[in-house]
């Protein structure tokens, strides 16, 4: 049984007791509330860094591909080229001297008339050196190469490599020329993005984009010297001999 003294003792210690607890409820709560503030404002602070980041990303590729195009265009060529007459063929003399066979001369004769094709190629050399594809310039007896400022002028077959279907041409153009360096292809990987410059359809400085899809692909026609760069950029007829850079 408590005596008053001790009574008096043991209200007073459970109200401090309670006014402690109180406290530190109050405490705990203020101390939440300031958590989610701080939270709130820190969230928002990261997503409005990322946001211009994440805004910039198509924007920073579009300009990368457009410095890469303004660098490289103006030493892509367009190439035209005028096959050789093909030589008459040998049918025999005639078994009398009738009147000759005129749909059979026709015919003969569109057999050799020469035919026209496009392709494109790079200058490596400020002097005029063109590397192009041999299937480009094969069997041409005439190769006329177009620059990006329209200046025309003919070329010579500096060597050939049919194995690696490779060309390459010289012009005389009495200046310096623009001129773009070879990369190592060596060291591409797949997922690389690459543009692809040249004339397809003859339509001349057209770019397209796309990625490596492969390197070092291999066909079922080609050699042990043809390890392709696989490519899904668009490339059509003209494109050939074009450069595909990075």
């Amino acid at each position: 049984m408590l005596r008053p003294a001790d009574e008096f003792a043991a209200q007073l210690e459970r109200r401090i007791f309670r006014k402690t607890i109180a406290f530190f409820g109050a405490f705990a709560i203020l101390f939440a509330v300031v958590g989610v503030v701080i939270g709130v404002f820190w969230s928002g602070s990261r997503t409005n860094a990322n946001e211009p980041l994440t805004a910039n990303v198509p924007e920073s590729m579009s300009t990368g591909f457009v410095d890469v195009a303004r660098r490289v265009e103006p030493a892509v060529v367009n190439i035209d080229t005028k096959s050789k007459i093909p030589e008459p063929t040998t049918r025999g003399e005639r078994s009398d001297s009738s009147k000759p066979n005129d749909i059979l001369d026709f015919f003969q004769r569109q057999s050799r008339t020469p035919s026209y094709s496009v392709g494109s190629g790079f200058i490596v050399d400020k002097t005029g050196f063109i590397l192009t594809n041999f299937h480009v310039i094969d069997d041409a007896s005439r190769i006329t190469v177009r620059l990006q400022n329209g200046d025309e002028y003919v070329a010579k077959v500096i060597g050939t490599d049919e194995e690696t279907d490779l060309a390459v041409l010289k012009i005389e153009a009495g200046k310096e020329l623009p001129s773009v360096k070879l990369g190592d292809s060596a060291a591409t990987q797949v997922g690389d993005w690459v543009l692809a410059i040249g004339s397809p359809f003859g339509l001349a400085q057209t770019v397209t984009a796309g990625i490596i899809s492969q390197t070092n692909r291999e066909t079922p026609t080609g050699s042990i010297f043809q390890k392709f760069v696989q490519t899904d950029a668009a490339i059509n007829r003209g494109n050939s001999g074009g450069p595909l850079v990075n």
